[in-house]
């Protein structure tokens, strides 16, 4: 079987052009793309300009060169693209987006008449990723689409009204056509069945999401920790002044090292940094408490919030305990962590909740994450069920005070392994092709 994974993009730090856009969405198709190459012959096609064809490993990534983008485009491209650039009342700039993911549909088109897959994964629904669903079924392909979140029915994403549509009208064309439909979570279909169509989805397989298992590596010496530790308060503050400056990732390890000799818990909360993410719930609990004057935590992920969490960090003055440490994938770090804070309004699934239970790290998650019926293990989590600060920050001590048994959350994470992902994909494909 060849399978072809179609994604906007992945993250890859060992590819230059993969490098920009460090998400959980760009780790897990890469993720994916590499499990399942390991199962069958795989290829990924991406909206990214790639000069070349090249190896990711266990799968190969298909070039996408300007060359190939123009000379592929139809009469029936350009007339979609033009309608495109006219469709929607937003800027310029989205515009001529959308006119090229109509343009690059003749990219993709030839790319599948040339690699005949026998079924084709595309990751994501909207305009990004529409002429991918329709090359299929102009070239009478199989396909599947994976959704990794649902943006119409989380008042807390923003996204543009017409995105949310497309959403939805997708979900409802795909249950009456039987198109297959893959979600990474349970509550994700449930609320697509409840919400969109009324009904059980039939077309919709729940496929969780999966995590790599990561070997510790060593940082370089900085020097002794409690050297380091005399410099740390004017060093964080001056990194906490300029948006989107962090400290470096040698000097967080180093502090969490020296944290974590002086007996103080550490916390992490992992994703980039918006509103719906929530980390200035996180914020407004640990201030709300002396209680939480030992401890120290870590919100990693890249900022798009305007400085809004940054700039709350500096009116309470909480540098020396609230770390913005940016986008981080050198998942070592895990093991200085003590409680994983996952306290998203909405989120699809919720890796780092599993990439946590991957190092024996409990969890603190609000009991409505679309996902909390496939990541919640009594010996692994504890669930929140108000959004209460004063509450909130109570179950933050519950779980400090715990006492956790980390070779029991090791074994759970065993139940998210990405080669049982990629196992379960590959049924699925099975499936819709015969």
């Amino acid at each position: 079987m060849k399978i072809m994974i179609v994604a906007p993009y992945i993250y890859d730090r060992g590819i230059k052009e993969f490098k920009r856009n460090n998400t959980g969405f760009g780790i897990m198709i890469r993720n994916i793309a590499e499990s399942l190459g390991k199962l069958e012959e795989t290829v990924l096609l991406t909206r990214v300009i790639l000069s070349r064809s090249m190896c990711g490993g266990s799968y190969r990534i298909l070039a996408h060169k300007w060359s190939q983008f123009f000379l592929n485009i139809k009469s029936i491209d350009l007339t979609r693209a033009i309608k495109a650039f006219f469709s929607e009342r937003t800027s310029i700039k989205n515009r001529f987006r959308y006119m090229f993911y109509e343009l690059d549909g003749g990219y993709a088109r030839k790319q599948i008449q040339l690699e005949k897959p026998d079924i084709v994964n595309i990751h994501g629904i909207g305009k990004i990723t529409k002429s991918y669903i329709r090359v299929c079924e102009e070239l009478n392909i199989k396909y599947i689409v994976t959704l990794h979140g649902l943006i119409g029915l989380n008042n807390s994403i923003v996204a543009p009204e017409y995105e949310k549509n497309i959403e939805k009208s997708f979900l409802i064309n795909s249950s009456k056509r039987n198109i297959p439909v893959s979600v990474i979570s349970t509550g994700m279909k449930s609320r697509i069945e409840s919400n969109y169509l009324n009904s059980e989805a039939d077309n919709i397989r729940v496929i969780k999401n999966g995590i790599i298992k990561v070997s510790e590596k060593m940082f370089k010496t900085l020097g002794k920790a409690k050297k380091l530790q005399k410099n740390l308060p004017k060093y964080f503050y001056d990194c906490i002044k300029g948006y989107n400056c962090y400290p470096d990732k040698d000097v967080i390890y180093r502090y969490l090292e020296y944290s974590k000799s002086a007996n103080k818990k550490v916390l992490f909360f992992v994703g980039n940094i918006t509103k719906n993410k929530n980390q200035i719930q996180a914020i407004e609990a640990l201030k709300s408490s002396k209680e939480f004057g030992n401890t120290v935590l870590v919100l990693w992920g890249k900022e798009a919030d305007g400085g809004e969490v940054r700039q709350k960090i500096i009116e309470y003055r909480l540098w020396e305990r609230i770390i913005l440490g940016g986008f981080n994938d050198q998942l070592e770090l895990w093991k200085f962590c003590d409680i994983n804070l996952f306290l998203s309004l909405n989120d699809g699934f919720g890796l780092p909740i599993v990439e946590g239970y991957n190092y024996g790290v409990p969890s603190v998650a609000f009991d409505n994450l679309d996902a909390i019926e496939d990541v919640y293990y009594e010996e692994a989590m504890l669930k929140i069920e108000d959004r209460h600060i004063d509450i909130v920050a109570n179950k933050i001590k519950e779980a400090l005070n715990r006492g956790w048994n980390k070779k029991k959350i090791e074994d759970i994470s065993n139940n998210f392994s990405i080669d049982v992902v990629a196992r379960k994909y590959r049924e699925y494909y099975k499936e819709v092709i015969n």
